[in-house]
């Protein structure tokens, strides 16, 4: 049960540095709440928060839950728009 709670807890995922608090709050609540569970049932091998937790999410994007898809299309977006806007 330790292990579980864990995953659960650290389930933030992605790390989404340069975004507001609240923003990176919220968007880390959504992938928390919604993609918890793709990530036990697909990716539970790799730790949450790194480049192969991502790789496998990609590599099984067609097995996602569409909660944790929409999750995941947000983050890209709300990303993607801090990026462009920061210039990089």
């Amino acid at each position: 049960m330790p292990r579980l709670r864990t995953m659960i807890l650290a389930a933030g995922l992605l790390a989404i540095p340069g975004l507001g608090l609240a923003q990176t709050s919220s968007i880390r609540e959504a992938l928390k709440q919604n993609c918890t569970g793709d990530y036990l049932e697909h990716c539970s091998e790799h730790p949450p928060g790194g480049p192969a937790v991502e790789a496998c999410f990609r590599a099984n994007l067609s097995k996602l839950s569409p909660e944790c898809a929409a999750a995941i299309a947000l983050y890209k977006r709300e990303t993607k728009g801090r990026r462009i806007s920061e210039g990089r």
